[in-house]
């Protein structure tokens, strides 16, 4: 049975999508998304991992922007558009959604109605889901191929968990590429594609209910493991002389080390070079090279830092030596 609930506040919503797999993380489980891991999702659902929303710049700008790029989408295809302002969950699954707006009719003549009041007319109510893209990140991320546009694999993946959650037959990204150029990219709900995210959302549940933690990829999950292992318990010494896999993975860190200390050094040499050549110029054009040097004036400034391991490896010759 489909709940839809109308949040409170921002912070009840935020209570909302910590019960559920949302359709901005649902990607993770498959392995297809840029940012979240399943291990990251796995131990943010324990309660073990807690992020806050940080937003930024681009983010804080695409939300001042989502009404007015679906307003002209909406303009562009002649549909009526609301504002989905509710949350959606299949409780069973524990998958839920929120939604940007929905196309809830048509209203220009016939002759000048786009793709999107076809798809309202052929199927009933839709979602749309609104994007502010940079040009450069369209170019890099969004795959344009004999003129078909396919937006990157995750914000499809979102859009198809959305479809599922909430029992609509279509939807469509709507994108504001580089601030003036309007892309749609329509869909039809794949039920397979929706089957599969209940699937592994409901497999995954039950391994946080188990208690079984994914395979970190100790790449992409340094910083959540890092968090994850903050505390060090005062005065507990681990004996793992006979340890083999720790002896590796020390040596394996010691030289990394060496060859992050060795190029920070022959990085910092060639800057250094660098400046005696340009002297006191603020811009220098190469050959296939700018370089911008200007100048930064002093400041005073306070930053306040959560607490954190400090982690230092000294191999033994080194330590007996400083003894």
């Amino acid at each position: 049975m489909r709940e839809i609930i109308h949040p409170r506040s921002e912070e009840h919503w935020l209570e909302l999508r910590t019960k559920d797999v949302t359709s901005t993380e649902s990607a993770a489980l498959i392995g297809l998304h840029p940012r979240l891991t399943a291990y990251e999702l796995f131990h943010r659902k324990r309660g073990a991992y807690d992020v806050a929303f940080e937003g930024n710049e681009r983010t804080k700008w695409g939300l001042r922007l989502q009404d007015p790029i679906a307003r002209g989408i909406a303009e562009d295809h002649g549909i009526k558009i609301r504002r989905a302002s509710y949350y959606a969950r299949l409780p069973e699954s524990r998958m839920g959604a929120s939604f940007d707006f929905e196309v809830v009719g048509v209203e220009s003549p016939k002759e000048t109605r786009g793709e999107l009041a076809a798809l309202y007319e052929d199927f009933g109510p839709g979602i749309l889901e609104i994007k502010n893209v940079d040009a450069l990140v369209f170019m890099k991320d969004w795959l344009v191929e004999d003129g078909e546009i396919e937006a990157p694999v995750y914000i499809e993946v979102q859009l198809q968990h959305q479809l599922e959650v909430i029992g609509r037959e279509w939807g469509a990204i709507a994108a504001l590429v580089g601030g003036n150029r309007p892309i749609v990219v329509a869909r039809r709900r794949d039920r397979e594609v929706g089957e599969r995210l209940r699937s592994e959302i409901e497999a995954f549940w039950k391994r946080v209910q188990r208690g079984e933690e994914p395979a970190p990829d100790f790449k992409r999950d340094a910083e959540v493991i890092a968090k994850l292992y903050g505390f060090a318990e005062p005065g507990k010494v681990l004996d793992a002389r006979s340890d083999e896999k720790i002896t590796t993975l020390c040596e394996e860190y010691r030289k990394w080390a060496d060859a992050e200390k060795n190029a920070r050094e022959e990085k910092q040499a060639r800057k250094a070079e660098l400046l005696t050549l340009i002297g006191d110029a603020e811009k220098v054009i190469a050959d296939g090279y700018t370089i911008s040097c200007g100048l930064v004036g002093p400041a005073e400034y306070t930053v306040k830092r959560d607490g954190y391991r400090n982690f230092k490896l000294t191999p033994k010759k080194k330590a007996r030596e400083a003894a």
